[in-house]
Order: structure tokens, then C-alpha cells, then sequence
């Protein structure tokens, strides 16, 4: 079936996937979480979404992590990839590395790894350390769904090295009051601590090292002025991320810390191991996606729950949270005083491509060069997305 047009231009069958005006057939493109089907040659273009199964991935086994120029699709050979080139993420010392370098314009560039599997509630639980060694490197561990603009987070900030922010989002209205910040544990940057999400449809757990310290219930979000709940439920993806926050709007470099202090680097994010366990049980083949997963009214968010516990069998059942005490209260957020506003023109200054001006199809044919980096005629259709995917991973990384 064919579809619509990818910008200024119709996908090809050789270069079937469309995202944000561009056309290609490597995984860049044509991964379900960036491809744009509607835009694509045919709305089969993009690759299948491959849904949650119970996995414990250990960052030094082979299947563990694929650069995304390597991974074909099938996510057996690849727990987690790169999001996209050039990649400052590897595997190093039987850990995922992901580095945060100077540029040229003194700008950080930085990394973004992503599951190859979508999840839509359960458990996840890593082992990681934050590379925020100085103010202004942000550290990110998140479930996000980028085009509802769902989001379930922790972030580490230079300014404070011994506690983790953790907070939500619905619909990618940016609310960041609902900051919470851990109790203080042992410097983030040089120890490992294991941070785990509970995301269930009743509430969300955050924990530190086997210790809950935030709940979120569902009931809670209810807003009447939009007749929504507004929480997080849309199947969404895990992943890590750093970036340069210094450098970003006056709010986003006030939080994370200020400029970024490059004599105290490197700035490397390590992690050593991910438990991702599913609430819908089985394997992608027998996986039930519940009915309606956006919390658009009471009515409808109700009905959502119970497709949602008919489409379970008896060992569906919901993951049990240790209690503890829910928000109920405005955080302390660092830039509490900064407007929406400034925090949100950050965008233009994700965790890993700064440009401000996305290029039209011919520039990008014209020329061998992005704003990020250099590269030979060979990698054209793959540089470009040094911009692209500016608009895919920025909004988010706060």
C-alpha cells in the first residue's frame, strides 16, 4: 500500500523508510521508533516493533550491544543499540561506555543507547554509573515513548553528585515541578548503584539499591481541565543517555550545573547490566497490547483497565511495589525559578546534536559536511542524521 511523502520527496523502494524528510533503508530509518510509516514507500516499510520479553542483559556478552549501522532488525543479536551516528557508545572493560566529548564549537556531543524492544509496563532494574563529573553533564537513564511523549525517568546532574532526579511526563507536556530528588547514596559518578522503575497501570516506583523512595498512582493525575489522567502509558523504549546541559538555555544550564568544566573529564556514563521483566507475560508472538493506551478521560482510562486485565492469563498479575509514601507535594527542583519556556528551547541542544537549523533534502545531497562532524561522500545519508535526530531525542533529555 503506498503512502505519503517523506518531506519534499517520495521514498523509493531501495530506500524505503522515511523519518523527518529523509529516505533510507538502514536501521536509522527504518527502526520502528524513528521510521514514519505513513511517510515511508508503503506503510510496511518500517520494520515490525518487536514487543517486551523477559530478558537480564549483561553488557559484556555479545548480543548485548550493536552500533546502529550494524543492526539488521531481528532483536536477538542486539539487546541495545546506538540511536544513531556518529556513535560516542561502546563496549569497554565488559560495561556500555557512553561518552560525552568536546567539540570543535566547545559544545559537548554525546550518546544515546536505546532498547531494540518496546515495553509497555513491568520492571526495570540496572546497574550503572552516572559520567557527570562536572556541572553541566547530564546522565540519563528513561522510558519514553518519543512520539506520544510519554516519559518515566532518572537524570543525573553534575551540580550533585550524590543524589538522582526522578520524574515523569505525559504527553510531553514538561511539568518539572514533579521533580523528586533521591535520598543522598554514595558519589554517583564512581560507584555503581542499582536504579530500578516499577511502571504498572496503577503507579509508578522509583528505587535506589533495593530502597523505594517515590510513588506515583495513577488516581492521583487525574486533571479535571483536560479530563484526563495524565500519566505515562503508552508502550514506550528503555534507554541511556548523556548530553551537555551547561551549555543549553539559561534553565537547562542553571540545573544541570553550569558550563561544563572539560579538565575534569572524561565524561563516561558506564553500565554494567539491565533486568527488564514485562507485565504482559510471554514472548512478542502472544504479546496483547491493552485496549486503548491513552489516558484520554476517566471513562476511557477505566475501560483501558479492564482490556487490560481480561488480555492477562492467571500469571499476569501485577508486579508488587514495597509502599511508600506517594507525592503529594512540589519538588525542589534547581530551576524551579526557570521558566518552561527557557527549559524547553533546549531541545535544540539534546544529549547528542546541536544543530539549529535542519537542511533541505539538496543541501544535504550538495554537501560533505553537518554541523557535527565531518565525513567522506560514503556516509551522506548517514551524517544527516546528526540534525535529524535532534528533533527525535532532545525534548525529552531534561
Amino acid at each position: 500500500m503506498a503512502a505519503g511523502t517523506c518531506g519534499t520527496q517520495s521514498c523509493s523502494k531501495d530506500t524505503p523508510c522515511c523519518v523527518k524528510g529523509y529516505c533510507n533503508s538502514n536501521a536509522m530509518y527504518c527502526i520502528p521508533l524513528n521510521c514514519e510509516p505513513q511517510n515511508s514507500y508503503s506503510t510496511s516499510s518500517c520494520w515490525d516493533t518487536a514487543h517486551c520479553v523477559k530478558d537480564s542483559v549483561n553488557f559484556g556478552s555479545s548480543n548485548a550491544f550493536a552500533q546502529i549501522a550494524d543492526y539488521n532488525g531481528d532483536p536477538s543479536t542486539a539487546a541495545f543499540v546506538s540511536q544513531f551516528e556518529p556513535s560516542n557508545a561502546k563496549i569497554a572493560s565488559g560495561e556500555l561506555e557512553l561518552e560525552l566529548v568536546k567539540q570543535s564549537d566547545g559544545k559537548g556531543f554525546g550518546a544515546t543507547v536505546i532498547n531494540t524492544r518496546a515495553f509497555q509496563y513491568g520492571s526495570v532494574s540496572t546497574v550503572m554509573r552516572s559520567g557527570c563529573q562536572s556541572g553541566g553533564v547530564v546522565s540519563s537513564f528513561i522510558i519514553r515513548n518519543d512520539a506520544i511523549g510519554d516519559e518515566i525517568d532518572f537524570e543525573f546532574v553534575g551540580a550533585d553528585k550524590l543524589t538522582v532526579q526522578s520524574n515523569y511526563y505525559w504527553h510531553d507536556q514538561l511539568d518539572y515541578t514533579k521533580m523528586v530528588k533521591s535520598p543522598q547514596v554514595s558519589d554517583t559518578t564512581t560507584n555503581y548503584h542499582t536504579y530500578k522503575i516499577d511502571w504498572t497501570p496503577d503507579k509508578i516506583v522509583w528505587y535506589i539499591d533495593g530502597n523505594a523512595f517515590r510513588t506515583v498512582n495513577r488516581a492521583d493525575t487525574w486533571d479535571s481541565s483536560v479530563n484526563a489522567f495524565k500519566y505515562p502509558d503508552s508502550e514506550s523504549y528503555v534507554s541511556y543517555s548523556i548530553w551537555d546541559g551547561g551549555s543549553g538555555a539559561q534553565g537547562t544550564s542553571e540545573w544541570a550545573g553550569g558550563a561544563i568544566q572539560w579538565g575534569q573529564g572524561p565524561f563516561i556514563a558506564g553500565v554494567k547490566s539491565i533486568d527488564i521483566d514485562c507485565y504482559y507475560k510471554g514472548n512478542d508472538t502472544t504479546y496483547v497490547p491493552p485496549g486503548g493506551s491513552s489516558s484520554n478521560s476517566s471513562d476511557s482510562a477505566d475501560s483501558s483497565d479492564d482490556k487490560e486485565s481480561s488480555s492477562k492469563g492467571d500469571d499476569n498479575s501485577e508486579l508488587e511495589s514495597d509502599s511508600v509514601e506517594s507525592d503529594d507535594s512540589e519538588s525542589d527542583h534547581d530551576s524551579a525559578d526557570s521558566s518552561s519556556d527557557d527549559k524547553a528551547s533546549s531541545d535544540d541542544q539534546d544529549s547528542d546534536a546541536e544543530s539549529s537549523d535542519e537542511p533541505s533534502s539538496d543541501e544535504v545531497n550538495e554537501s560533505n559536511e553537518t554541523s557535527e562532524t565531518e565525513t567522506s561522500g560514503a556516509g551522506l545519508a548517514v551524517v544527516s542524521l546528526a540534525t535529524v535526530f535532534s528533533a527525535l531525542v532532545g525534548a525529552h533529555l531534561f
